[in-house]
């Protein structure tokens, strides 16, 4: 739902399963690896593609339409105090100042807005699941198409949540 939830771990798990992104990696300066995420963000890059799994943020949901959504992930932390610390450290990274709660809320307004408008099925994943259920999620995500499930740990891949 909101920014350190988890996203891109999920993206790069795609990424490493030969799964189809429309993503790159690394956006900006700010971006970097070094700037919070080492293996990369995969934000959705140009126009939304057909048959590729792409980061969408929900604002970037009216930009497609819901007839060719096949499966929308939605990722939140249950943990509001470390989402919140950790928004608040990437918006300094990226030399921003909002209210960080204030940002959360407007994002999730948002979604349950275009859901609510569009009635388009989803899963809903808490960032504190991520590592038991990426099998799960990736075959969602493109069913049929990932051959091998491994888990992360069993990949050397791990979620952590990061601040």
């Amino acid at each position: 739902m909101g920014p350190r939830c988890g996203t891109s771990f999920v993206m790069q798990q795609c990424v490493k399963a030969g799964l189809r992104v429309n993503g790159i990696a690394f956006v900006n300066e700010v971006l970097t690896p070094k700037a919070g995420n080492q293996g990369g963000y995969y934000e959705m890059y140009g126009e939304p593609k057909a048959d590729q799994i792409q980061k969408v943020w929900p604002v970037q949901l009216k930009q497609i339409d819901p007839k060719n959504i096949t499966a929308l992930l939605v990722l939140d932390r249950r943990d509001k105090k470390a989402l919140f610390a950790s928004m608040q450290r990437q918006a300094q990274r990226e030399n921003m100042n909002y209210p960080v709660e204030q940002a959360y809320e407007e994002i999730s307004k948002t979604l349950r807005g275009y859901l609510e408008k569009t009635d388009v099925n989803f899963k809903l994943v808490y960032t504190e699941d991520l590592n038991d259920r990426i099998d799960e999620i990736l075959a969602y995500l493109a069913p049929g198409k990932v051959e091998t499930p491994s888990t992360p740990s069993e990949a050397g891949d791990n979620y952590t949540h990061s601040v």
